[in-house]
Order: structure tokens, then C-alpha cells, then sequence
């Protein structure tokens, strides 16, 4: 292990260095893996920015903090959110980032999306602007995606959304009796009027940039799942060079994976515009588990070009001892590859990101972690191209304080980096070392498995336009140094 005093004379070299080559200078980072912050583990949620910096999200106290963080330099500069604002996704476009969540309200939370240039953070104010698509209604936005469609010398940037609502199932709240689809009310079968219980509905949200002005977004809006009607919870979205990508479960005779794949246009969760385009939201592909005793949740990365991985635990059993990779031609819509990662009973798989120059994905999940006899968060990589019957990747997992860490994306060539509240961890995936005293690691087996074949599905999912409200905050950035706890070169 290498000194924290070895690490400033190194970070020294590469300040001094980046100063005169530019911020996009190609050396490699001044170690193979680090390990810094504060032991305080909290939400988070981490997104690259550039070669050096990364943007966090995490909470402290009960409110919502922003940082952008040079990994290199151990230095943070640091906005407080509103309060209230609690958030569950982060996308980074045009220098700017967006988040999504709620905000805390007595009615129940309100769905939230929160946004500021990250230049303005190295001057003395930094603008929040907060947008809630639905001053009335309760919900929570759990992901969020930004896709760009060119039409002639104009591009059109969208962002998509997926959620969870929440109403009474009775029908004494405002959804659904006073909501109105494009088609007139929305169907009574949310209703049960002898269920005096609140009940959930998932949707998808689609909205047009820029932000947070309002008048883009009248070509905005909501697609319910209809879930007491029509069995299907969308649980992430990717994007990929072509296409829009939706992924859910479905119930039925059989539990199903389904992709919505949509070509990138206007008004993806509207009618097809170009009307010619025939790849919209209505239609689906559904890849049959085979059973209804699992209780997946998928996690999706884009990979190259059109294909999409994606990720869950427990698929075909609630107390599965793997967790289940799967590759997707989304241009096809077949699924090329399939592999299980054989771990403990009952992982939990947290996150996944797509490392372009290794082609492999690091998975993020819990695990009893034999070397440690300990159950802890364990970071191990898979090749989503796999073509071998089976091999074995070392799973790693941070030996110091064995934190729970919530969040990862890929960094430059085979970095990635990690964060659990306060601290975090940037790692190189090809120079993990069986000697090193940061982490320890366990060798995982992965096993190839059977493709699934596609079948077709369509549904009318019910539609809403939204009905916004925003405001801006205008705060102060705070500058500090970042303790270095662990280093490995």
C-alpha cells in the first residue's frame, strides 16, 4: 500500500502535468485504485463528467447535496438542494445535470427534476432550477435518460423518465376521475371502490428540452402502465445509437421481460411522428421466463451501438444464488447472450455500467463474501459477448471499513468509479492484484446459459399531458479537500 504523503507528491505531478498539457491529456491516473472520503454511507449516486471530474449525489442530515469531484486532485466543490428534494437518478448532457427524484410535500412527494450548469460551480453561485411535471400529483421519478433526434437543421433533445404514482384506490383523489386522456376519461379499472388503501401505478414520462423553460414541453407527456389491467411494471430505460429502449417485467401465465423499442423521433410516447415510423411505445417484445416465482428487478446499460445489457437477481427464484446477465441486439430484437453469475443465496445486484474500452460490464451487487466471511458490496466484471460455456472473473470488494456503496459509471479506459454517501472508490478492472491490503477478492464463476426467443405484444397504454411548475434556487458552492483513506499503485 502506498502512503497518503506518496499519493500528494503524486497528485502534485499530475496537477503540474495537467496544467501544461490540458484537461484532456491521456496519461493514466496516479494509481490503480483509490479509496477516499468520509465513512458515511448514505443515497448517492455517481455520474463521469470528464477524464478527471464526476458529479455525486448524496444526502447528509435529511437533505441533498451536489458535488463535482476531481478524482485525481481529492477535490470537491459542493451545493446544498432544496429541502425536501430527495433524488434517485442523474444524466449529464451539454454541461449541464439533471436529476430526478421528488420533493417531500404534505400531500405525499412530488415528482422532481432538478438541473444546474456544472461550470458554475468554480464561480461564486451556482442556479438550481426545479421543475415538477405534476404540481398535483404524488409521485416518484426513479430514472432518467436524454436522447437527441435530428430533423433537418434542428435537434430536437428529449428527456425519459420512469415512475411510480401513487392515489387512492377507491377513486376519491384526482387521478383518475379528473384526468383526461386524449381519448376522454381514463379507464375505471384503477378504481376499487371497497379498497380504501393507497395504490401505486407505474408510467413512463417523456419531456422535451430545453430546461427548464416551459413552453417546450406541450408535447409532453405521461403513458400509464395500467397495471390492474394490463400486468407490466417498466423498470429502466437505455439509449442507444438508434433506438430508445424500455425494459420491464410482465406478468402472466408466465413472468416475461419486455423491451419497448422506439426509433428515436419527436414525440416518442405520442403517436408515431413521422407517421411512417413504426417502432412506438404501444409495441413490445416479451422473452418468457418460464415461471412466475421469481421477483426480478432488471438494471439496463447500453452497450455498443445497439445492444443493451441487463442485469437482475432472483429472476426465476426469490431465493436464486445468482444473479442473471443478458446481452439484447435491440435492431433485431434478439437476445444474443446469456449468463448467470453464480454467488451466495439471495444477492442484491445495486448497478451496472457498460466499460467501453474493456467490452465488459462491472455489476455492483451484495454478497457473502467468502475471504471476509462477511456479507459485503462486491464489485466483479462480466463479458456481456461471452461465447465460452463458462470462466471466472475476481469479484472485489473494499477491505477498510466494508461499506454499502449505492452507485457506479465507467471512468476513462478501465476505470470506474463507485460512491456510497460521502466516499468513494475509482478502481482500474484489469489491475486488480491478489497482494493488494485496499480490497480483497474472491474468484466468481460465470456460466453461459440459454437465449430466449422474442414474441410480439401491444397494448393501448392510457396518456396525459403534464401540467408544470418550476422555481429556481441560487446557492453558493463550497470548496473542500477530500481525505484519502486507501491507495493502491
Amino acid at each position: 500500500m502506498k502512503t497518503i504523503v506518496y499519493k500528494r507528491v503524486t497528485q502534485l505531478f499530475v496537477v503540474l502535468f495537467l496544467l501544461v498539457t490540458g484537461t484532456e491529456v491521456k496519461a493514466q491516473y496516479p494509481y490503480d485504485f483509490s479509496f477516499a472520503g468520509i465513512p458515511y454511507d448514505s443515497k448517492t449516486i455517481v455520474r463521469s463528467y470528464d477524464v478527471q471530474r464526476v458529479v455525486v449525489y448524496y444526502e447528509d442530515g435529511g437533505r441533498g447535496y451536489v458535488s463535482l469531484v476531481n478524482v485525481i486532485t481529492n477535490n470537491a466543490r459542493t451545493v446544498p438542494l432544496d429541502d425536501g428534494i430527495s433524488m434517485n437518478d442523474m444524466y449529464i448532457t451539454d454541461d449541464s445535470v439533471f436529476l430526478c427524484g421528488n420533493e417531500s410535500h404534505p400531500s405525499g412527494p412530488l415528482g422532481c427534476i432538478v438541473s444546474m450548469n456544472l461550470s458554475s460551480f468554480y464561480t461564486s453561485s451556482v442556479v438550481e432550477y426545479y421543475y415538477v411535471p405534476f404540481y398535483w400529483v404524488n409521485m416518484d421519478l426513479k430514472r432518467i435518460k436524454f436522447y437527441e433526434y435530428p430533423n433537418g437543421s434542428y435537434i430536437y433533445k428529449r428527456f425519459l423518465l420512469v415512475g411510480d404514482m401513487s392515489y387512492p384506490c377507491d377513486g376519491s383523489g384526482i387521478f383518475p376521475n379528473n384526468m383526461l386522456s386524449y381519448g376522454g376519461l381514463l379507464k375505471q379499472y384503477y378504481i376499487n371502490i371497497n379498497d380504501h388503501s393507497t395504490c401505486t401505478e407505474n408510467f413512463v414520462l417523456d419531456l422535451a428540452v430545453p430546461f427548464p423553460y416551459l413552453y417546450p414541453f406541450y408535447n409532453s407527456v405521461f403513458r400509464f402502465m395500467n397495471t390492474n389491467d394490463h400486468s407490466e411494471e417498466i423498470q429502466d430505460v437505455v439509449v442507444t445509437d438508434n433506438y430508445v429502449v424500455f425494459v420491464g417485467v410482465a406478468s402472466g401465465v408466465y413472468d416475461s421481460i419486455t423491451l419497448h423499442i422506439c426509433d428515436k423521433y419527436l414525440r416518442i410516447l405520442d403517436i408515431p411522428y413521422p407517421p411512417y415510423l413504426t417502432n412506438n411505445f404501444d409495441d413490445y417484445y416479451t422473452y418468457s421466463l418460464g415461471t412466475t416465482s421469481g421477483t426480478p428487478f432488471y438494471h439496463a446499460c447500453a452497450l455498443d451501438g445497439d445492444k443493451i445489457a441487463i442485469a437482475t437477481q432472483e429472476e426465476t427464484s426469490p431465493y436464486s444464488d445468482k444473479i442473471t446477465i443478458r446481452t439484447f441486439d435491440v435492431s433485431t430484437h434478439t437476445m444474443t447472450h446469456s449468463q448467470v453469475l453464480q454467488c451466495s443465496p439471495s444477492p442484491l445486484l445495486k448497478d451496472i455500467a457498460y466499460i467501453p474500452d474493456l467490452h465488459k460490464v462491472v455489476l455492483l451487487f451484495h454478497d457473502y463474501f467468502r475471504p471476509t466471511s462477511n456479507y459485503s458490496d462486491v464489485f466483479c466484471t462480466a463479458d456481456p459477448y461471452v461465447s465460452t460455456t463458462n470462466y471466472i472473473q475476481s469479484g472485489m470488494a473494499e477491505a477498510r471499513y466494508n461499506l454499502k456503496y449505492g452507485s457506479l459509471d465507467a471512468m476513462r479506459s478501465t476505470y470506474f468509479v463507485s460512491t456510497g454517501g460521502k466516499f468513494g472508490l475509482v478502481s482500474d478492472v484489469t489491475s486488480l492484484s491478489p497482494s493488494a491490503s485496499c480490497y480483497n477478492l474472491w474468484d466468481y464463476n460465470l456460466i453461459k446459459v440459454d437465449c430466449m426467443n422474442s414474441n410480439i405484444g401491444s397494448y393501448n397504454y392510457d396518456k396525459y399531458p403534464i401540467s408544470p411548475v418550476r422555481w429556481q434556487t441560487i446557492v453558493e458552492p463550497v470548496e473542500m479537500g477530500i481525505p484519502s483513506i486507501c491507495i493502491e499503485n
